[in-house]
């Protein structure tokens, strides 16, 4: 076990610890799942452990094998600044600081995404992903947090990823 780091004991999921500044000033640290959007079937349970590696997986939709690769535009070496038109309606700091950091990842599509992506159909990037996996009446969170959250989401991917996609094989 080389690889300690934080995890969530439900899941078995990557876990990153994301910290809220405003204004220069530390207001607090979290923890939240290494996801595109915090899982909305269960709440993180913070462990220490060896993460379980995850398929790759579609990061709008969920579908397995995504076959293309969005790239970020912006480098986080280059500046310690971000300028970022972000659409945090409705969103909580932790789900705020969960949305900037998906700015400096790449983004994996399937092929139905990556059409809705062209078109910047956001609203049916939303109901691809709530169809493919339902908000459940007696989880941790309501659809209108989740729908806000991905929002939220692909407001930053579309604001940092202009162009046109890579096949993901190349990566």
């Amino acid at each position: 076990m080389e690889d300690l780091g934080f995890m969530c004991a439900r899941c078995g999921g990557e876990v990153h610890d994301v910290t809220h500044n405003r204004e220069g000033s530390l207001d607090g640290v979290g923890y939240r799942h290494n996801r595109r959007v915090e899982p909305w079937d269960h709440e993180l349970e913070l462990a220490v452990g060896e993460p379980a590696p995850l398929d790759q997986v579609c990061d709008f939709c969920g579908v397995a094998a995504p076959q293309w690769l969005y790239y970020p535009t912006l480098d986080p070496d280059d500046t310690d600044m971000f300028e970022v038109e972000l659409d945090t309606t409705h969103l909580s700091d932790d789900d705020t600081a969960v949305a900037v950091l998906n700015m400096l990842y790449p983004w994996y599509g399937c092929d139905t995404c990556s059409v809705l992506v062209a078109d910047r159909n956001v609203d049916l990037l939303i109901a691809r992903a709530l169809d493919r996996t339902p908000v459940p009446a007696d989880g941790p969170v309501d659809e209108e947090t989740v729908r806000a959250r991905l929002r939220g989401s692909l407001s930053v991917f579309f604001t940092t990823r202009p162009g046109r996609p890579q096949p993901s094989r190349a990566v």
